[in-house]
């Protein structure tokens, strides 16, 4: 759960007006996305975004603007930040990327502590439920783990499953003894949770009067009330969308509606050059609830014309900064007085808002981390981009970019893992997805995968 083909650059004047003041992180001309990568990976170090007792990632840092120090964490964590931390640590341990604070061997260990904390937390009555994690868990002074609330979600679930099965897609088949555990222990974790997704599997949308989608599962569980959350997960072009698939790759719910009935819609907008484009909608119009399944899943190789779909999104999104003075991609982020704001999107492409249902933000502002997800597919815009965050001075810590990024480089305080995740595997590539492809098809469901992927086609809202 979050809290929490293109248009021409700006010009060159709104850059350095917006960001002249003081010196530059970097000179853009020698700037590279390695190099962003590796300004960003320094959030993960130990007494900085990663917890020294328990190897969990913090999900918020604070960083004091003038000294850049960080002055506090929250001292929680969720399950989705720690899959994507795990990932981070497969790339260095396979030697994808480099880290100058965790070696190979390092990040074996690693991978084998927080699995087995998994495994702990998942063997530990009130820390678990039927195998589910909690949302989220605080981190307490003397390193034990407690959940902080009664939610049990099933995106930051099968998101973190998604992460495992990358390990195992890695490690399953490993002569290495660590690597084998590391996967070994990734499956346990994995088949732990089957009477939990069972039991979430079993409550659709189908009690209730004329639902959207008849076959859509509830979204969580919630153990105070020991209900289903009061919502459903019944939109395709949103970050949940791997909840089903993943039920639906592991058997727990046979209803294949649970992902092909989700609706996924689009809209017809008007570019400032008068060129028309058909944009798929996401809820709120936001970069992560589009691409971060990507960063999980090969969905370049599995959604119908995906290419045009992603150009146009992201065309959309680019006009909008454009005209807004922003230097940065939207997405779900802090803000720069410390807020959050999961609804930093694009008007045009914001589903809820399209329909009336919803109010825009008072104010917008800019994320590194929506910037970074461009680079799947478009590394060249992606790079533009940062090159002009990097002209602006003070928004680059010693542990990454700050998370929020204003219209003249002003900046909140707040680094947070998750977002800091996405940055740094959005910029390095498709190992992941492939080791997880490489998951699906050992347990013989890629065919399948393929099939429910046909049905990711937009159709008009109005």
């Amino acid at each position: 759960m979050k809290k929490r083909t293109l248009i021409s650059i700006l010009c060159a004047g709104i850059i350095l007006g917006a960001c002249s003041s003081g010196t530059s992180n970097s000179s853009n001309s020698s700037l590279t996305l390695e190099q962003v990568l590796q300004d960003n990976l320094t959030f993960f170090q130990t007494g900085a975004g990663i917890d020294a007792k328990t190897f969990m990632p913090y999900d918020t840092i604070y960083v004091d603007k003038n000294s850049h120090k960080i002055t506090s964490t929250n001292g929680q964590f969720n399950t989705t930040e720690t899959g994507l931390y795990l990932n981070i640590l497969l790339l260095i341990a396979e030697d994808k990327i480099n880290s100058p604070y965790i070696n190979k061997d390092q990040a074996i260990t690693q991978m084998l502590l927080i699995t087995q904390e998994l495994l702990d937390l998942q063997n530990t009555p009130g820390k678990s439920w039927k195998g589910l994690f909690y949302w989220p868990y605080n981190i307490e002074s003397s390193g034990n783990i407690v959940p902080a609330t009664s939610t049990v979600p099933d995106v930051d679930n099968s998101n973190l499953d998604f992460s495992l099965a990358a390990l195992i897609g890695a490690y399953q088949y490993s002569n290495d003894p660590l690597r084998s555990k590391i996967a070994k222990q990734a499956l346990t974790i994995v088949n732990n949770q089957q009477e939990g997704w069972t039991t979430i599997g079993t409550y659709t949308k189908s009690s209730l009067p004329n639902p959207d989608c008849q076959q859509c599962v509830a979204a969580g569980w919630d153990t105070a009330t020991n209900k289903p959350l009061g919502y459903y997960i019944d939109r395709m072009a949103n970050e949940s969308r791997l909840s089903p698939l993943w039920m639906l790759i592991q058997g727990y719910t046979a209803e294949s509606g649970a992902f092909t009935q989700m609706p996924i819609y689009s809209n017809n907008i008007t570019l400032n050059n008068g060129e028309s484009v058909n944009a798929e909608l996401t809820w709120d119009g936001t970069m992560f609830q589009l691409l971060l399944p990507r960063i999980l899943m090969r969905e370049d190789q599995l959604i119908p014309s995906y290419n045009q779909l992603f150009n146009n999104y992201v065309t959309v999104q680019q006009q909008y900064i454009e005209s807004n003075g922003l230097i940065a991609f939207l997405s779900a982020s802090s803000a720069t007085n410390d807020t959050y704001h999961g609804d930093f999107g694009v008007p045009s492409l914001n589903e809820c808002y399209v329909r009336g249902w919803c109010q825009l933000p008072a104010f917008i502002d800019g994320t590194p981390h929506a910037t970074a997800l461009v680079a799947l597919e478009n590394p060249t815009l992606s790079l533009q981009y940062f090159n002009q965050l990097y002209q602006c001075s003070n928004t680059l810590t010693p542990y990454g970019l700050y998370d929020a990024i204003g219209q003249n480089c002003e900046t909140g305080t707040e680094l947070i893992s998750l977002d800091q995740g996405m940055l740094v595997l959005g910029l390095s590539g498709n190992t992941i997805s492939n080791y997880v492809s490489d998951y699906i098809k050992s347990v013989g469901k890629w065919e399948m995968v393929q099939g429910l992927y046909q049905h990711y086609q937009p159709v008009p809202l109005n």
